[in-house]
């Protein structure tokens, strides 16, 4: 009886691997195929020699390589003779480490496209340094050629020398861990595409949706002003950019010396990037906090959460929570907060703020320093992700109120208003609750922008009132005034920013705690705004104000 041959593919110990790799060898024209495992991971790499070049495309297209990768992480490579033939006789150390004759597991006899490396280091180290130093060659004549159009101030021409020398970072990423440079494809594929080998790489760029990310947007932008004889200022994204490409070119070297290494040294210690990561400071000793984040992800999925805030007024504390996510809308901060509130009692209060990452990036020539203060390492206690990225920071970054003009005379009007009102027909107070709500929230949304650089929308107002306090803690002082109000003022701002059709009938004690409220809150705000000098002479000269006494 005669004995099966032993399938060569069995080294793999993966019956569903092995009997695919079978089915190819019978359908392609297969030179060898090559195996390495990695010795510090579970990952495992399939490089197929194939004789002609059309094969290529059709098996990279095949739904058991993504499947190989996401389920067993095991990475298949295609590549046909000529090329292959060719990058050996470059140096390409992707190859080179690839195609030693220890890594053959199958060979085609008949076949006469067949490439086998059984050479030492001496003999290959020449052509490894002639590939690397090409690298450095090029990829300094075009860091010389975007310096001086910085310094020659060609805004937009710097945009699209980025552009450039970051697409070149990347095709050399995509060579040195595939070993072939796609083409013909966008920055958003290429980064997308490099995620499958490099993860660390999604810390560098800011997503503005699953697919896409804002520095495509951002040069996308420069192009149409390009076309349209525009000029783009934007230069606090310059170090944003440069920072970028200078970690492309730090992962660039890191995989050039990795891959020396495994050349020289079969299996040795794999050198991999350094990541520098700001170590997480510990709350964990705070129950009420992680009881808390766990509740809170139950209701959504979140990519990170920051604690940047905590104060304790007699039994109250109250926590500050910024969390970052997609579609962390209003609605869902309130059903949290909520969920929250019966869940701790009146004892702790929670004030969430929540946005995208993307809104994040896309705002931070307003609001930069309120995230950047927040969005610090020591401030992190949940991430879904070691590789989220931080925005990309705007530097230098000069922060100003833009519209603060206009925001200040919103608050002074409406509380000029809230006066004439009470002051006019006796008894009269038709509307004077919803203008009082008015007044509060416009207050407050004016004072957090001045004090903070941030300006929140659709919060309720005691989530305002405590932003308040974290802009300012003395603000606290006026708390006194809330507490004699004859019902929960907030509940009432809340309820009173609608319309409601019934007579207006308050009593005047709760009329005067009005009126004390809107004085002390307006006269900490023109003392802020005004006397603090944020407004230049001639928008101060344009807001006629009345005294209130």
């Amino acid at each position: 009886m005669k004995t099966p041959n032993k399938s060569p593919f069995s080294i793999l110990a993966n019956e569903f691997i092995e009997n695919t790799l079978e089915q190819i060898v019978k359908d392609y024209s297969i030179g060898q195929v090559l195996y390495k495992k990695e010795k510090q991971t579970t990952r495992s790499h399939i490089l197929v020699q194939l004789n002609k070049f059309a094969d290529v495309a059709k098996l990279r297209s095949k739904k058991w390589v993504k499947e190989f990768r996401d389920q067993y992480q095991v990475y298949v490579y295609f590549i046909d003779y000529s090329r292959l033939e060719y990058q050996l006789s470059k140096g390409h150390p992707f190859m080179e480490y690839h195609c030693q004759r220890s890594s053959i597991i199958y060979q085609n006899e008949d076949s006469k496209s067949s490439i086998l490396i059984n050479r030492i280091w001496k003999n290959y180290k020449k052509k490894f340094n002639r590939y690397e130093d090409a690298f450095h060659h090029d990829h300094e004549i075009r860091r010389v050629k975007l310096e001086k159009l910085i310094s020659e101030n060609s805004y937009n021409s710097v945009f699209t020398s980025f552009e450039e020398l970051i697409q070149y970072d990347l095709e050399y990423l995509e060579e040195l861990y595939s070993g072939e440079r796609t083409s013909d494809i966008d920055l958003n594929q290429r980064i997308n595409q490099l995620l499958i080998y490099l993860p660390e790489l999604q810390s560098y760029f800011v997503k503005k949706n699953p697919r896409e990310y804002f520095i495509t947007e951002l040069l996308a932008k420069v192009k149409k002003a390009i076309n349209e004889d525009d000029l783009i200022y934007n230069t606090e994204m310059f170090e944003s950019l440069r920072i970028i490409e200078d970690s492309l070119f730090t992962f660039i070297e890191a995989r050039f010396y990795e891959l020396k290494h495994l050349i020289k040294k079969q299996y040795d210690k794999i050198y991999t990037v350094d990541q520098v990561i700001i170590p997480i400071e510990e709350y964990r000793s705070d129950e009420i906090l992680d009881k808390a984040i766990d509740r809170i992800l139950n209701f959504t999925k979140l990519e990170q959460i920051y604690f940047f805030h905590k104060t304790t007024y007699g039994e109250v504390t109250t926590y500050y929570l910024l969390l970052i996510g997609l579609n962390v809308n209003n609605e869902k901060i309130k059903a949290i907060t909520h969920s929250l509130t019966s869940m701790f009692g009146k004892e702790c209060k929670f004030l969430l703020v929540g946005h995208d990452r993307y809104w994040i990036q896309k705002n931070l020539y307003q609001y930069q320093k309120f995230f950047a203060y927040i969005m610090q390492g020591k401030n992190l206690v949940y991430s879904s992700d070691q590789n989220h990225p931080e925005p990309h920071w705007e530097m230098p970054h000069q922060p100003q109120h833009s519209d603060l003009y206009f925001h200040y005379k919103s608050t002074l009007h409406s509380s000029l208003q809230f006066y004439k009102l009470i002051d006019g027909e006796q008894e009269n107070y038709q509307g004077v609750d919803n203008l009082f709500a008015l007044f509060l929230l416009s207050f407050c949304r004016t004072f957090i922008y001045v004090k903070t650089f941030y300006l929140p929308n659709y919060m309720t107002s005691e989530a305002l009132w405590q932003l308040c306090i974290y802009a300012d803690k003395d603000i606290h002082k006026y708390n006194y005034l809330f507490e004699q109000f004859s019902s929960n003022i907030f509940s009432f701002a809340d309820y009173n920013m609608s319309v409601h059709h019934s007579i207006g009938k308050v009593d005047t004690e709760k009329i005067n705690c009005m009126k004390m409220i809107v004085k002390k809150l307006m006269n900490e705000l023109r003392e802020t705004v005004v006397d603090g000098k944020l407004l230049d002479n001639f928008e101060i000269n344009l807001i006629v104000e009345k005294s209130i006494d």
